[in-house]
């Protein structure tokens, strides 16, 4: 995935987020479990505790979505929000300029 990929749909994910934060934590409380049974690094580990923790409160969560650093790109690599976007709207966010 590109970095501009990458930025559309974190810009896309903080959007949906400001107006379907109960069903996009939801999505995200279901993945996480499964999530941990697939990886076993300490560091895959603590990036899923990182989202975990944020989950509870909306600003962080987005904070954490929006984060352009290195370690927040790399925490951006567990994103537990498959399934947050349908087929469509994330064919939408990627073909949009």
């Amino acid at each position: 995935m590109t970095l501009r990929t990458t930025h559309k749909l974190k810009l896309a994910l903080s959007d949906k987020l400001a107006s379907e934060a109960p069903e996009l934590v939801a999505v995200a409380q279901r993945n996480i479990p499964k999530m941990r049974a697939r990886v076993s690094g300490e560091i895959q580990q603590r990036y899923l505790d990182i989202w975990e923790q944020a989950l509870g409160n909306t600003s962080e969560l987005q904070a954490l979505i929006l984060d352009e650093s290195d370690e927040g790109l790399s925490v951006w690599q567990l994103a537990p929000f498959a399934g947050a976007f349908t087929p469509q709207e994330r064919y939408y966010i990627l073909r949009r300029k």
